[in-house]
């Protein structure tokens, strides 16, 4: 095989690979704008629940406590990328984790990825499960470790729960939160309580109980969503980056086949003036 045809295979290899990486990118793409989507949704349904819980303290005979307490045990959830090509995103989130965990936390995790990556950190979660790689699919997600979150907390395995994720902002980089989902602080429910008690058919304390976990599943939602839009976003630049590397070294390589073609067309004139003079000889 000459020069030329090695070069050329390779062109027709680092093409398809392009391809692939281009798809890849269009995906990635695709599910930043569809997840995104859902932000302003369910937002305005958490908002709906804290307005609701603002309204049912009114019905209560004893008010709660205007904070919640930072003692007892932890419950730390963290969402992490379900599958690759996502650069430095989960080594952030985890890092971020390891700088707040304390002795007693228990970590629950989610997405593959950063599974893996945890266990070769030698951290141990309490609870794992797959990250939703879909928008349509983080209601779900959210329901499962809902289930786990108040199964932690009736077994007084924690107290009290904090999500961490990681947030994209237009025209920002990436940022790490974290935010208390439990016990709700109803401090943050005192400008939103109306004049006059709701109209109700259950008793106050089943109805607040209700709205609360309605609220706390709307924070876990909208963490996972905006988890889902950072990792994807992360996986566009990656697929970004890839993508204009192969293309550099795609026009690298067809300069190296234009130059290798006329070095064989320069041997095979150097050939003939070489086979001319010898039969003149």
């Amino acid at each position: 095989m000459t020069r030329v045809v090695e070069i050329e295979a390779h062109i027709g290899n680092m093409v398809e690979l392009r391809e692939i990486v281009g798809a890849m990118r269009s995906l990635a793409s695709m599910r930043v704008q569809r997840t995104q989507q859902m932000v302003p949704g369910i937002r305005s349904y958490a908002e709906a629940m804290a307005r609701g819980i603002g309204a049912a303290l009114l019905l209560m005979p004893e008010p709660p406590p205007t904070r919640a307490s930072d003692q007892g045990r932890r419950g730390l959830v963290v969402f992490s990328a379900e599958h690759g090509f996502v650069s430095g995103f989960n080594e952030r989130l985890l890092d971020a984790a390891a700088t707040v965990l304390v002795r007693g936390d228990r970590l629950l995790l989610l997405g593959t990825r950063g599974i893996i990556a945890a266990q070769e950190r030698g951290l141990a979660p309490a609870w794992t499960h797959s990250m939703a790689t879909r928008p349509e699919a983080a209601t779900e997600t959210t329901r499962r470790l809902t289930s786990e979150v108040y199964r932690g907390i009736a077994s007084g395995a924690f107290m009290r729960v904090e999500v961490m994720f990681a947030r994209h902002g237009q025209g920002r980089e990436m940022t790490i939160e974290r935010r208390r989902v439990f016990p709700v602080d109803f401090a943050t429910f005192a400008a939103q309580r109306s004049r006059q008690p709701p109209l109700h058919n259950t008793s106050p304390a089943r109805l607040l109980e209700r709205l609360i976990a309605d609220y706390v599943f709307a924070l876990l939602t909208e963490a996972a969503v905006e988890s889902l839009v950072s990792e994807n976003v992360a996986r566009f630049a990656a697929m970004q980056s890839a993508h204009d590397n192969i293309s550099d070294r795609l026009e690298a390589l067809r300069r190296e086949a234009r130059q290798a073609r006329q070095e064989e067309v320069t041997t095979e004139l150097l050939d003939l003036v070489t086979g001319a003079e010898a039969q003149r000889e």
